[in-house]
């Protein structure tokens, strides 16, 4: 079974802007994709209909070896963990606490259970509950925002997690804490990010978007290298490969 199955997905928004047209693709177990493209190609579209934040009008998506259909919804969003690019989009309760507890705590866990699970998720993205988990989250630096958001989503232990745009706005330190926890995830990951030395560091297959057409994908090591594709569809190499 394939975690993440997309095939032939159509998604225009309300003013006629045809954002996915046709996009297919699969994920299997374990595996680290970076979905990349210049802006407008429709990555953030494409990873909101992944738990079902957006309706396709045409294509199937399956997840978890079941079909995205609003019966199993439930299912789909615990098994697929979408971080946003803006953590302020996705935090909404007043403490650090609160926040990570949130999800879990609706899927009926408490007590003992709950504080363990909520300080494991700290743990897990480099924050010591002991200083954070009081902390109200409009305090926190945009880093420390985006590892809570991410401690959220774990929290939910999902089988899949969805990143988008994970490094925008992170110092370099920030950033590499980042790329050691992308590395260290047990999960099945896709990451939508123009950080094309991230996505060297993070993933093995990359998928290349443009104007919602999956235009090519294959191993990082070679499609980041081809300078050609990637300047034609208006990218350019990793910093790390040029020059």
């Amino acid at each position: 079974m394939k975690p993440l199955v997309v095939e032939s997905l159509f998604y225009t928004y309300p003013d006629g802007t045809q954002a996915l047209r046709g996009v297919s693709f699969a994920l299997t177990a374990g595996q680290n994709v970076a979905l990349v493209g210049p802006n407008g190609s429709g990555k953030s579209t494409l990873l909101l209909h992944l738990n079902g934040l957006l309706e396709a009008e045409r294509g199937t998506l399956e997840v978890g070896g079941q079909p995205l259909k609003p019966q199993n919804m439930d299912f789909v969003r615990r098994y697929v963990g979408l971080v946003f690019q803006n953590p302020e989009d996705q935090l909404f309760m007043p403490t650090v606490q609160e926040d990570v507890a949130f999800g879990p705590q609706n899927l009926g866990l408490a007590g003992t259970e709950l504080t363990n699970r909520v300080r494991e998720c700290l743990e897990v993205v480099g924050l010591e509950p002991a200083r954070f988990l009081e902390r109200p989250c409009f305090n926190l630096s945009l880093g420390e925002k985006k590892r809570v958001a991410l401690a959220g989503v774990l929290a939910m232990q999902p089988e899949v997690l969805v990143l988008d745009e994970p490094s925008a706005g992170l110092d370099p330190r920030g950033r590499r804490r980042l790329i050691r926890l992308l590395q260290d995830f047990p999960q099945t990951k896709l990451i939508a990010t123009h950080d094309l030395d991230l996505a060297l560091e993070t993933c093995s297959e990359t998928i290349l978007l443009e104007r919602g057409l999956v235009i090519t994908s294959g191993p990082t090591s070679q499609l980041l290298r081809d300078r050609v594709l990637l300047e034609t569809h208006g990218l350019e190499l990793p910093l790390s490969l040029q020059g």
